[in-house]
C-alpha cells in the first residue's frame, strides 16, 4: 500500500515495495519529485528533557499526558489526566506552578476530572476541557474560575448524549471553538459569553464512484446493509495570529491517503490536516511535489496527524503519532523535512501526543516516554527557517544568499533551487531565474517566468520601434520637402503619388 503501489497500478509495472527501506529510515529525509525517500542533513537536534515523573502531584510523579501548550509569553502548560493537574513551565523546562484545586465564585473549590485540552490567553487567562467534568472551565492565571461552559440545551449531532470537549481554542475575538467527542460536525463555537453558536469547518465525506452506483441499483433493504457514511472528527485544533484554525484529523483511512497520492490530489477533500477561515473554508495551500499527508510510504497504516505546530514564517510541523516522525511544511505546502522517529535512542519518540514552538525551538509532549523534549534547529535547520523568512519579508538579496547555502549543504534539495529562483524573479533577473527553476524541474514557474521574460522583451523593444518608426516618419518627411524645395529652386514639376505640382 502506499505511493510505491500505487505508482506501478498507474505506470502498469511490477509492484516493488520502498516500505522497508523508507519509512524506517533512520536521519532526516524529504521526498524527491519520484517519491523517494531521499537523506538531508538533520534539520533538528535533541537538546534535553524533562521527566513527567519528576512533576509530583499528591505525592506521586505526572503519569497522563494528555496536551501542551505555549502561551504567547512563552510559557508551556501541560495537561495531566490522570492526575487532573495543569502544569506552567517556562521555556528552559523549568516548573513554575502546579494547579490541582480552581476556586470557584462562590469561594467553593473545584477540581478536574480527566481533562485533555487547554488553551492560554496572553493575559494569563485559561481554557480548559475539562472532559469527564463534561465543561469548559475558564480561569484566571491564580486559578480562580470566571465561568463554567456545561452542554448548551441547543447542541445537537451523532451520538453527542453527552458534552465531552476534548480541545480548544480562543481567537482575537474571544470567540471559542471546540473539539468534542463523539461529534462530527465540526468544531463546536461559542462566543465569548459562552452562548453556543452552531458548528463549523464539518470534514467532508468522501463516497466512491462504485459506491454511488451502487446506493441507485440497491433496493432499500440493500442500502439500510451498505457501509454508513459520517464525517470524520477533528482530534486536535490550533490558532494563528490571524485566527486561521489548523485542525487535524487522524482517522482518514489508508485507501483515502492512497488515493490523494496516486492521483496527486491537491483539493484537500480528503487531507489530515485543514487550515480553517472564518467561514470554515479550508484555506491551506498545497503546492509541493505532495499534499502534506506525512508518509507517502506505509504498510496497512498510514501517518496519524495528532498535533500541529506553528512556527516562524507561514511554517508548521505536523505531529505523526504512529511512526513518531515531524513532517515539516511551509507556507506553500512544500516539506522541508522529516524528522524524528520512534526508537529507544536518545531523542527518539514513543507516543508523542503534542508539539509546539518556542521560536523556533521544537517541544514534544511524548505520553509513552512521561516526557517532554526540546529540540533546537541546526545550522541547517535554521538556513530553512532563516530563507523562508527573507523571503516572507522581502529580503531578497538575503534570500538567495542563504537558499545558495542550503543548495551546497543539501544537493537533494530541489526546493532551494526553487527558492533561489523565486529570489532571482522576484528581483527581476529572469532569465536567471529560469535555470534555477529548470535545475528543479519546475515546469510551471519556468513557464510563468518564460512568459514574464517575453513580456519584458516586449515591453523593451516597443519604444524602441516606436521611436525607430517615428524617426523614419521624419526623415522621409524631411526628404520629401527637401525635394519639393530643390524642384521648386530648379523650376521643375514635383511628382508625388502621381500629382504634379507647380
Amino acid at each position: 500500500m502506499g505511493l510505491a503501489l500505487a505508482l506501478c497500478i498507474v505506470l502498469g509495472s511490477t509492484p516493488v515495495s520502498y516500505a522497508s527501506e523508507d519509512y524506517s529510515q533512520e536521519s532526516a529525509y524529504i521526498y524527491s519529485r519520484e517519491g523517494r525517500a531521499v537523506s538531508i542533513p538533520d534539520a533538528y537536534e535533541y537538546k534535553k528533557s524533562l521527566s513527567l515523573m519528576d512533576i509530583e502531584v499528591n505525592g506521586e510523579g505526572l503519569s497522563s499526558a494528555a496536551d501542551m501548550f505555549v502561551s504567547g509569553s512563552d510559557k508551556i502548560y501541560i495537561v495531566d489526566s490522570i492526575k487532573g493537574a495543569v502544569v506552567r513551565l517556562d521555556e528552559n523546562l523549568t516548573v513554575e506552578r502546579i494547579y490541582t484545586e480552581f476556586i470557584l465564585q462562590d469561594g467553593t473549590v473545584t477540581t478536574l476530572k480527566k481533562p485533555e485540552g487547554i488553551f492560554v490567553a496572553d493575559d494569563g487567562t485559561m481554557y480548559i476541557a475539562d472532559t469527564e467534568n463534561k465543561r469548559i472551565l475558564i480561569t484566571d492565571e491564580e486559578g480562580n474560575v470566571q465561568q463554567e461552559i456545561l452542554k448548551p440545551e441547543n447542541l445537537v449531532g451523532i451520538k453527542l448524549t453527552s458534552f465531552l470537549p476534548t480541545k480548544i481554542v480562543v481567537d482575537s475575538t474571544g470567540r471559542m471553538s471546540v473539539v468534542a467527542r463523539n461529534n462530527n460536525n465540526g468544531l463546536l463555537q461559542f462566543t465569548k459569553d459562552g452562548e453556543f453558536t452552531g458548528y463549523m469547518g464539518a470534514p467532508s465525506v468522501q463516497i466512491s464512484a462504485l459506491d454511488k452506483l451502487l446506493r441507485k441499483i440497491s433496493t432499500d433493504e440493500q442500502r439500510a446493509q451498505m457501509q454508513y457514511y459520517v464525517p470524520t472528527e477533528y482530534n486536535n485544533i490550533k490558532i494563528d495570529e490571524k485566527n486561521f484554525i489548523w485542525g487535524t484529523i487522524s482517522s482518514v483511512s489508508a485507501e483515502e491517503i492512497d488515493q490523494v497520492i496516486m492521483y496527486g490530489d491537491m483539493s484537500g477533500k480528503v487531507t489530515p490536516i485543514k487550515k480553517l477561515n472564518t467561514m470554515g473554508t479550508d484555506v491551506l495551500k498545497r503546492k509541493g511535489l505532495f499534499a502534506p499527508v506525512g508518509e507517502l510510504y506505509f504498510g496497512d497504516t498510514p501517518s496519524k496527524m495528532t498535533d500541529v505546530a506553528l512556527g516562524e514564517n507561514g511554517i508548521y510541523t505536523l505531529l505523526d503519532s504512529y511512526y513518531g516522525k515531524l513532517f515539516t511544511y511551509n507556507s506553500d505546502g512544500v516539506l522541508l523535512h522529516v524528522s524524528l522517529r520512534k526508537g529507544t535512542k536518545k531523542g527518539q519518540l514513543m507516543t508523542p501526543v503534542a508539539v509546539d514552538y518556542v521560536g523556533s525551538r521544537l517541544y514534544v509532549l511524548d505520553s509513552g516516554l512521561g516526557q517532554i523534549l526540546m529540540y533546537s534547529p541546526t545550522t541547517y535547520g535554521s538556513l530553512l527557517i532563516e530563507a523562508e523568512g527573507y523571503a516572507a519579508n522581502g529580503d531578497y538579496d538575503l534570500a538567495n544568499e542563504t537558499w545558495r547555502k542550503v543548495a551546497e549543504r543539501n544537493s537533494n534539495f530541489d526546493y532551494a533551487y526553487v527558492g533561489l529562483g523565486n529570489s532571482e524573479y522576484s528581483t527581476g533577473n529572469y532569465e536567471q531565474a529560469m535555470e534555477y527553476y529548470m535545475n528543479a524541474d519546475e515546469v510551471e514557474k519556468y513557464s510563468d517566468t518564460k512568459e514574464a521574460l517575453r513580456k519584458e522583451q516586449a515591453d523593451s523593444i516597443f519604444p524602441i520601434m516606436f521611436m525607430a518608426i517615428i524617426l523614419l516618419v521624419v526623415i522621409l518627411t524631411l526628404a520629401s520637402l527637401a525635394r519639393r524645395i530643390r524642384c521648386y529652386v530648379k523650376g521643375e514639376t514635383y511628382i508625388q503619388h502621381g500629382r504634379e505640382d507647380e
